[in-house]
């Protein structure tokens, strides 16, 4: 294909012609790694066909660096406030990025426009990536960075695998429930319910499993709705009703053990007498509970992995899924 000197072949048509996003053509033009052997040979074939030469001028210009990075929340703004483990998420990784140098910018995402706006606003360079603070795997604004080439990173397990090219930074949910099941059967508990987060979340999933593969006997489950406290409370009430026997406790997150909790209360059970709470997230609330929940917490250093992982991103780095360990605290619940 043969191209006057005023009509010179652009990225696009480079892109076009090696069947690729415009980013991995800009990916491979900048000798960044992340683009997969194929992707890569096919650009450069492309390159030598059309007889591209990159101008130097714009391609300085679309990869400077705003030096910010979007956190973005895919919830009701509302959730802030249910569910302290997001503001907690939020402190963490906007605390690191300012020790880099870096600026965080709060989005969210939980409507069509408002995730068409995220991959706007990095497309036009305000951001360099972006940090999803909540997102699930069915998440649609997963596929609408992917497409545009945007990295991100999720601060949540999207999959019970990890897979290439998309990273997370998690809590390690097998650990953790592990942990917490581990406690109530050393502390002599012999009827343990689980109430397990919605099972849309791999998170939870994982959580449940683990906790199954500890115990022995018939299975006391019940599942919540949503991260709430009212499906906390909905879920422990349907677990007392089918099992009202129980005297032990494993509530997969902290928010839905603060529903359970007045459950408890309101059936006239004690706490931990009657029965032994431990919760999962170690939200701050957890502590100020009547009696202060027993749960699990990520050790130190989760947001420092998260802002690394998403810098390696932006500076075009393959970066692999941490899996951040648990300890338990334990406090008057259990």
């Amino acid at each position: 294909m043969a191209y006057a000197s005023n009509n010179r072949p652009t990225i696009n048509d480079v892109a076009e012609a090696a069947g690729v996003s415009k980013g991995t053509v800009s990916r491979v033009i900048n000798g960044h790694n992340w683009v997969s052997p194929s992707s890569r040979a096919a650009v450069l074939d492309a390159i030598e066909q059309l007889g591209f030469v990159p101008n130097r001028s714009a391609q300085n210009l679309a990869f400077a660096r705003s030096n910010c990075v979007a956190c973005v929340l895919s919830e009701p703004i509302s959730m802030l406030a249910e569910n302290t483990v997001f503001t907690s998420r939020l402190e963490g990784v906007t605390k690191q990025l300012t020790m880099r140098g870096k600026s965080a910018v709060l989005m969210f995402a939980d409507q069509d426009e408002e995730r068409a706006h995220v991959v706007r606003h990095a497309q036009a360079r305000h951001v360099d990536g972006a940090i999803l603070i909540s997102a699930d795997p069915d998440d649609p604004l997963i596929p609408l960075l992917t497409e545009a080439d945007v990295p991100f990173v999720t601060t949540g397990r999207l999959f019970e695998e990890p897979r290439p090219g998309l990273p997370y930074v998690a809590t390690d949910d097998r650990m953790g429930a592990t942990q917490a099941v581990e406690h109530l059967l050393g502390i002599g508990r012999e009827r343990i319910g689980i109430i397990a987060g919605p099972l849309a979340s791999a998170g939870a999933r994982v959580r449940l499993d683990a906790a199954r593969g500890i115990l022995d006997g018939p299975e006391r489950v019940a599942v919540a709705g949503a991260f709430t406290r009212a499906d906390g409370y909905a879920a422990c009430r349907d677990l007392l009703e089918r099992f009202p026997d129980v005297d032990g406790l494993f509530v997969a997150a902290d928010v839905l053990a603060i529903g359970a909790m007045r459950c408890l209360h309101e059936s006239g059970r004690t706490i931990p007498n009657d029965l032994a709470v431990v919760g999962f997230d170690d939200i701050p609330a957890a502590a100020g509970l009547n009696p202060p929940l027993t749960t699990v917490a990520p050790v130190p250093g989760g947001a420092e992995s998260v802002v690394e992982t998403i810098l390696g991103r932006i500076d075009g780095r393959d970066m692999p899924s941490v899996d951040v360990p648990t300890r338990l605290v334990r406090r008057a619940s259990a």
